[in-house]
């Protein structure tokens, strides 16, 4: 997650530029076919490309929206996480003694570690493969990838560690452990029934935000709507010199300043035009897997380390992890 004030003119240029390289290139040839003996006069007409471009502004806005959606669910849902780890925290340090506290407490901790582990691995539909965003990458780091869930889990679980490693999901092998226990010390009647209660609700919480964590990994935003809007973005754009070069080559018919190179305006125009409407289709497309780590994605490594050094610092521990800090801006 971007956390500057404002992205750079120059950084944000630098990962769109390919649409302006496209644009440049296709307006040139706008250009060139207009002037161009044989088809001299080559264009497509003004009120083709103006209805098209209507379209394109809808589909595009309809796409954006819902990309915000699943971004703003994905926020929440760690918002929940957070909220429901603290309540997590205290009801196990106020409730249990020190040792069995420690565990349940550090289960958790190895939960979070699970789960974003679960949400960092990629998936075909994401964009994180595309040039422009592994370019822009170099600028910042994804604690997963320089670490594994083997080394992160097993200080957390000691010998619980390799069964938990073994299953096919162990986030939900976690939970199903932190469960067995709950129920083991209400059965021995360590826990009160209505904090064996709050605690059963906690579990089922954790489920329920995983549950929805999930529901964004795993499935992409529909790609019938994803590949329509790209593909009309990306025809519009084409089009767009075709229809702009005959108002440029009539104010050079009016002679002044501008007679001979009025024409050639076509390009700068198009370009900026073009470059609008590709790079918010662009911005759109990166942003609609807000786990996959973009710049702009839920930035659930820092949300994680926080809440484990809170955790621990709970339990009295002074030899914390350092906090995740933005680099270049970006929260990861």
């Amino acid at each position: 997650m971007y956390v500057g004030r404002s992205y750079k003119i120059v950084d944000f240029a630098l990962w769109s530029r390919r649409s302006v390289i496209y644009m440049v290139v296709v307006s040139g040839l706008a250009v060139a076919a207009y002037r161009l003996p044989g088809i001299a006069g080559f264009s497509v007409p003004w009120s083709v490309v103006l209805v098209l471009g209507t379209t394109v502004s809808l589909v595009a806005g309809f796409k954006n929206s819902q990309v915000f959606t699943r971004s703003s669910d994905a926020l929440q849902a760690f918002t929940q996480i957070t909220a429901s780890s603290r309540l997590w925290s205290n009801f196990c340090r106020d409730f249990h003694d020190a040792p069995t506290a420690r565990q349940l407490i550090y289960r958790h901790i190895a939960w979070m570690t699970a789960l974003r582990f679960s949400l960092r691995r990629p998936m075909p539909w994401e964009s994180m493969a595309r040039a422009a965003n592994i370019e822009y990458r170099r600028r910042y780091r994804i604690h997963e990838d320089a670490s594994s869930i083997a080394d992160e889990l097993r200080p957390l679980l000691a010998e619980q560690a390799e069964d938990v490693l073994k299953s096919p999901q162990p986030a939900i092998a976690l939970l199903e452990l932190q469960s067995v226990q709950v129920n083991a010390l209400f059965k021995d009647t360590k826990l009160p029934p209505q904090i064996y209660g709050e605690l059963t609700k906690l579990i089922r919480d954790f489920h329920d935000q995983q549950a929805r964590c999930d529901r964004i990994k795993n499935n992409p935003y529909p790609r019938q709507y994803a590949i329509v809007s790209s593909m009309f973005v990306m025809i519009f754009c084409t089009l767009l010199p075709f229809g702009v070069v005959p108002v440029f080559a009539d104010m050079g018919k009016l002679g002044g300043a501008l007679g001979s190179i009025a024409i050639w305006l076509t390009i700068p125009f198009s370009t900026l035009l073009g470059w609008a409407y590709m790079s918010l289709d662009q911005v759109g497309e990166s942003s609609a897997n807000p786990f996959e780590g973009n710049a702009n994605d839920v930035p659930i490594s820092q949300i994680c380390r926080d809440i484990e050094i809170e955790l621990r610092s709970g339990l009295g521990e002074a030899d914390l992890p350092k906090p995740l800090m933005p680099v270049n801006d970006i929260a990861t």
